[in-house]
């Protein structure tokens, strides 16, 4: 029992110690590690600028000089000025350090604060030092004090005015200003430069530069001091060289101010190449570098060209830089400047600070370069590592080891990269701990990511030496494979499976403990793109659009967003970028600039997919780049160079020029250059002075022009070509007005240009008679007094100061003014009419001297009665005609005609009238054709009579067929054909519903069917509704072999569906089943015959459209085997015979009947009953036909008619077995119906002007 007591208590305190050396352990990573100092804020490495007042009134410009550090213990701080130790407390009244820092802040500045100074921070681990600055005084001096000089210059000569410019530092910058009496400008001109040593020149002074009224001054600022000063005041004299501008007064290009023949510049910054010239014009400064392309992307020009500015340098901008000057005077002048780049040194590979326990190694790297090669020097806490005093430490240029590290080898380390041109210097430290593991940031209690991705779970610790980390996974240890633990402790995992989801431990664990720390993974469905967007190729200014598709894990949000070359768009900025409510993007008025690849990014909470796309904006190219211009006597060679196809290939060049005639002009020299030359030869005319650009074409456009070229003089010579259509005729019958075709000036090839006019009569020894002309504008000249209509031979030269054109001119036959034709032709008369329009007539010819100028031929006019002779058509015959079949007079009419004989500007007197009877011919087309549809079926159809009937109009032939597409149906002829002249309406039915169809109409005279007109309509698809009822009207026409005959005339329902057509139905009285007529198409009316005469029948109409029918109400109509004629003689009145008195007795007897069963119905609160009886018989009384009052009729007797087309007089209408739509503008009942007693108002309403269109066609 006392044994195993012992071994519990020994157990006991076991489990006590863990526990305090995790507690210790605890504590100490709890404590504060202490470290040596680490600069965090420092000065420039080159130069810190501060500015002493120079005034005892102005106010003191304070300045900092910076040094911070961070250690533990708290650093302390001293300073160094010119390589010696700087008690700034010295200066306590203007000198101050802050707390806690050590940055001094000097609050009053004065000269002998210049020097180079350097901070240092220490502690009792090491000391830090930060860059070595040197700080420099700012200053501006001033101009020395001289009054204004006065400056002679002759106009069009290059000129300079000297600057002299104060010193200062930095130094200042010089450029140049017109001062007034109370103002002061910048100068802004391509002729004006100053160059970096402040001098102004001028390439050509003319007449404006001339200071009458202001002083250029010279101007030298300081941005640090934020202050200028002026001097070198200088007034201009410009002495006017006595010509006007033109082509006089040329300079060639002579040197003003270049760089130097060999320029340094330094690696990363900006460096500008000067190359001044002056002459007259002002010439153009071409840049260029040997042996390769000015850098690309990096080069701009400043100053008009004349400063070659290269953005941020690098070694391979190194190299001769040549300028050429040219202007089109004399050779062009070049100059060559040579380009060396210098670095300061900058670190390839720098130091880092190290943290490591007892017994290990570190080691510090430091790489750098520059030009020249840069020297590395270590420093160690503050002073420079010269002799190593440590056997574990080993120094080279580029790495210090210190291996089995003890606590005493803590301290700073510092590189000192140096060359001629500047240094760099990085401070960094080794701190040498013994610690127990620290988790400083443990795996996410619970992390997320998709299967297929790589995660990491994160595991930092802190200890020294540094801690061992593992990871588990459901206890069971991770090594290998997809999994891989990363230097910092991290585990990462490739390719997540879904069993890859569950808790995670990192254990982390050195010679001085342990820790752990837990986590869990949760793994979720990859996103992917499942519609991916596709290359896309558009031009410019239309529009292209990307689509994208992706799928994801539902229990995530997904956002699709849009990428251009790797940036997000923002939509906000970008207007013309639109993404639509399906993720899709599109680019509206796409520029050149919008090509590039375009990225869908389907990113959900935890991963995200991509595809891409490219898109290609084709434009029209990139001006060219016009290198020069070679100039001859009399031609050119442009040399340019392509600057970008924006994508579609250059197809050909365009080279343009203008000239100083037309200075706003250019014209095409050519447009066919090809793609693959880079040069092309222009002719010049002579005494010219030619300006060239360039302009590339592809499949989308033109591009803008070039630059335009230096110019081009062309030496004089005489005219190369003389006037061109020339040619003589008279205005009056007693002149001669000779013209031609004015030549431009740039034909004339010198000065003093003129027309030299020669003309002569044609005849054996006439001579030339000679004008001359001055005025280029001119082009005809008017020769007054000669005689009539007689031939001229005429010429006119081109003439300048150099002589007559060098082509002879071309000699042209002209005529003097014509007179009026002196007779008319005799014996005008009618041989025969041929037709309708035509007839032979004939005449006898006049003589041809009497024409008094050029016989043109005979002129037959005609006109009609109803037109007037003033209204005539005139038929041209040839000279040689006395006989002729005219064709255009008017059919059916009273026709006029005569004729006369012409000359080119006159006709003569006319010949005798003669008069004549035209027969009828076929008539024009009508005048005009609409349609209207009606039921599903059927068209409704309205014309206009020809304006030309050219006769008696006799009716119509109206032909269909039916238009699929391009294609038109079989030709059908309506039936029956309208005899009637003065119908308008038709009504065309039994067609296809919802089809399209050509509808043709003529109209027909005895001489035949006219020319036709046609339009296209619709008619309406098949209806699920049944016609609307109908209403119709009869009239009882005589008996026919003894039985009865009546004629039903239909009006249907317009303001619903009125069917397509009709029916009749008719019973008699006592009967159950109704008989039915043919169904009528194209009539609105139909003759019942076979009646048997003194009985009493039921009619209604029935209206059909496809399968659905609608009846109308039941008519009673009583038919009579032969009808009374009232006045007949021997005939007894109806009111006087005995059948009409008995019949009305039994009438008043069952009206007696009727009344005492409603009294009696009533009194007992019954219901009548009789109409409901009507009703379901068919026999509604007509006036209880709600809404159409208009189509009522009293029904006083029932037996003698219906609707009112018959009276108690029984006075009947003309007979007929047809009608037609007319009748319902033509008949006695026109209510409900259009002012033209038509349907087609009603359906003009509600019309759709596209559903029909009408076409007069001539066949």
């Amino acid at each position: 029992m006392i044994l195993r007591k012992h071994s519990i208590s020994l157990a006991n305190s076991k489990e006590m110690l863990q526990i305090f050396l995790v507690l210790l352990s605890s504590l100490q990573a709890l404590a504060i590690v202490q470290s040596p100092p680490r600069i965090i804020k420092q000065p420039p490495t080159d130069e810190l600028l501060f500015q002493v007042k120079s005034r005892a009134d102005e106010n003191d410009k304070p300045f900092i000089i910076e040094c911070e550090a961070d250690g533990e213990p708290a650093p302390l701080y001293r300073w160094s000025k010119n390589g010696k130790p700087f008690d700034w407390q010295v200066y306590d009244d203007r000198i101050s350090q802050q707390p806690g820092r050590g940055t001094l802040v000097i609050t009053s500045p004065r000269d002998e604060d210049i020097g180079q100074y350097q901070c240092f921070a220490t502690n009792e681990w090491g000391t830090a030092t930060t860059n070595s600055v040197f700080v420099r005084k700012s200053e501006l001096n001033n101009f020395k004090d001289e009054p204004p000089k006065t400056e002679t210059v002759e106009e069009g000569l290059p000129f300079g005015i000297v600057c002299s410019s104060p010193d200062g530092w930095p130094p200042p910058s010089v450029y140049w200003m017109l001062q007034g009496q109370n103002w002061l400008k910048t100068i802004n001109s391509s002729r004006l430069t100053v160059d970096p040593e402040g001098e102004l020149w001028f390439s050509n002074v003319t007449r404006k530069d001339a200071s009458e009224d202001f002083l250029y001054a010279c101007s030298a600022a300081s941005y640090f001091r934020n202050e200028y000063k002026l001097g070198n005041r200088v007034h201009l004299q410009v002495i006017q060289s006595g010509s006007s501008a033109g082509l006089q007064n040329k300079h060639e290009p002579v040197k003003q101010y270049c760089s130097k023949r060999n320029e340094v510049t330094y690696r990363g910054k900006e460096m500008k190449l000067w190359c001044i010239y002056g002459g007259t014009p002002l010439p153009e400064i071409r840049w260029r570098k040997q042996g390769g392309a000015l850098p690309w992307g990096r080069t701009t020009f400043d100053n008009y060209g004349k400063t070659l500015v290269i953005k941020h340098v690098d070694f391979e901008d190194e190299g001769d830089y040549t300028c050429e000057a040219s202007n089109g005077v004399g050779l062009a002048q070049s100059y060559s400047i040579n380009l060396k780049v210098l670095a300061k040194p900058r670190f390839l590979i720098e130091p880092e600070i190290q943290t490591a326990a007892e017994g290990e190694e570190v080691t510090f790297e430091c790489e750098a370069d520059g030009k020249p090669d840069p020297r590395i020097v270590w420093i160690h806490n503050g002073q420079p590592l010269v002799d190593n005093d440590n056997p574990n430490r080993f120094v080279s240029p580029s790495r210090i080891t210190i291996k089995n590290l003890k606590k005493g080898d803590t301290g700073n380390y510092g590189c000192n990269a140096t060359n001629e041109v500047g240094y760099v210097y990085k401070d960094v430290y080794v701190n040498v701990l013994a610690l127990p593991p620290e988790i400083t940031t443990g795996p996410e209690k619970m992390a997320q990511t998709v299967d297929g991705k790589t995660i990491t779970l994160t595991c930092r610790t802190f200890g020294a030496p540094r801690p061992i980390v593992k990871w588990f996974h459901d206890d069971d240890e991770l090594t290998g494979g997809r999994y891989e633990i990363t230097t910092e402790g991290d585990l990462m995992i490739r390719e997540v499976k879904f069993f890859d989801a569950g808790d995670y431990l990192c254990n982390a664990t050195n010679k001085f403990g342990w820790q752990s720390a837990k986590g869990s993974l949760v793994v979720k469905e990859h996103t992917r793109i499942t519609g991916s967007p596709q290359d896309y190729e558009v031009e410019a200014s239309d529009s292209a659009t990307f689509r994208c598709n992706a799928v994801y894990d539902s229990d995530l949000h997904l956002a699709i967003k849009w990428l251009k070359d790797g940036e997000l768009i923002d939509f906000d900025v970008e207007p013309r970028f639109i993404q639509s409510s399906d993720q899709s993007l599109t680019i509206t008025k796409t520029t050149e600039l919008d090509s590039g690849r375009y990225t869908c990014r389907a990113e959900s909470d935890l991963d995200f997919a991509e595809a891409s796309a490219t898109l290609i904006v084709q434009d029209v190219p990139n001006p060219p780049q016009l290198r020069w211009v070679d100039c001859n006597a009399k031609d050119a060679t442009v040399v340019w160079q392509p600057m970008g196809d924006n994508r579609a290939p250059i197809l050909t060049y365009k080279i343009q020029y203008n000239t100083s005639f037309t200075p706003d002009t250019w014209e095409t020299a050519t447009d066919i250059v090809p793609a693959t030359d880079t040069s092309f030869k222009v002719s010049m005319s002579p005494w010219s002075n030619y300006t060239f650009r360039v302009i590339a074409r592809n499949k989308v456009g033109e591009s803008l022009p070039s630059g335009h070229s230096k110019t081009c003089l062309t030496p004089e010579d005489v005219p190369s070509k003389n006037p061109d259509n020339v040619e003589g005729r008279g205005t009056a019958p007693n002149n001669l007005v000779i013209y031609w075709t004015p030549m431009p000036e740039i034909e004339h090839n010198a000065p003093k240009f003129k027309y030299r006019i020669y003309w002569r009569q044609d005849k054996p020894g006439e001579r030339w008679k000679i004008e001359d002309l001055a005025d280029w504008r001119l082009k005809e000249i008017l020769i007054p007094n000669q005689p009539t209509y007689s031939k001229y031979k005429i010429k006119v030269v081109a003439h300048n100061q150099k002589g007559e054109a060098n082509v002879a001119a071309e000699e042209v036959l002209g005529y003097s003014g014509e007179d009026i034709p002196a007779e008319a032709p005799t014996s005008f008369a009618l041989q025969e009419v041929v037709g309708p329009r035509s007839a032979i007539v004939s005449w006898e010819g006049v003589n041809k001297d009497s024409i008094r100028g050029e016989f043109k031929g005979y002129k037959i006019q005609t006109w009609t009665l109803e037109s007037g002779e003033e209204k005539f058509r005139e038929i041209i015959m040839k000279s040689d005609s006395t006989r002729s079949l005219v064709q255009s007079f008017k059919p059916f009419a009273t026709n006029f005609a005569r004729v006369l004989a012409f000359n080119g500007a006159y006709n003569g007197p006319p010949s005798n009238i003669i008069s004549f009877n035209t027969p009828e011919g076929k008539p024009g087309p009508v005048d005009m054709l609409e349609c209207f549809p009606m039921g599903s079926s059927a068209l409704l159809l309205a014309w206009k009579q020809p304006q030309e009937v050219n006769g008696v109009l006799t009716g119509y032939r109206i032909y269909y067929q039916e238009v699929d597409g391009t294609k038109l149906g079989p030709l059908l002829e309506r039936e029956p054909r309208i005899m009637k002249n003065r119908t308008d309406k038709a009504k065309l039915a039994g067609l296809e519903a919802y089809s399209k169809y050509r509808v043709t109409i003529r109209a027909t005279t005895s001489a035949g069917e006219g020319m036709p007109y046609y339009t296209e309509c619709d008619t309406n698809p098949q209806s699920d509704e049944p016609p609307s009822r109908p209403r119709f009207k009869y009239i009882i026409m005589n008996a026919e072999n003894g039985f009865a005959r009546i004629k039903v005339t239909w009006m249907p329902h317009i303001e619903g569906n009125p069917g397509s057509h009709f029916y009749v139905q008719y019973k008699k009285d006592m009967e159950t089943q109704f008989l039915s007529s043919n169904e009528e198409l194209n009539e609105d009316s139909i003759v019942v015959r076979g009646l048997d005469p003194d009985e009493t029948y039921d009619f209604r109409v029935v209206a059909v459209d496809g399968k659905h029918q609608t009846p109308s109400r039941i008519l009673p109509v009583y038919t009579y085997s032969s009808l009374p004629s009232s006045g007949a003689s021997g005939y007894e009145p109806i009111a006087h015979s005995g059948w009409f008195i008995g019949m009305l007795a039994a009438v008043i007897f069952l009206l007696l009947i009727c009344l005492a069963v409603c009294i009696v119905k009533r009194n007992r609160g019954g219901k009548y009953a009789v109409q409901e009886s009507e009703e379901r018989q068919g026999r509604r009384d007509p006036y209880d036909e709600g809404g159409f009052p208009e189509y009522t009729q009293p029904l006083d007797d029932r037996h003698l008619g219906g609707g009112g087309t018959m009276t108690s007089d029984l006075k009947l209408p003309p007979e007929s077995d047809t009608d037609s739509i007319a009748d319902y503008a033509d008949g006695e009942n026109t209510a409900g119906l259009d002012e033209d007693g038509s349907f087609i108002g009603k359906y003009r309403k509600d019309r759709n002007p596209e559903q029909s269109s009408a076409f007069a066609t001539l066949v």
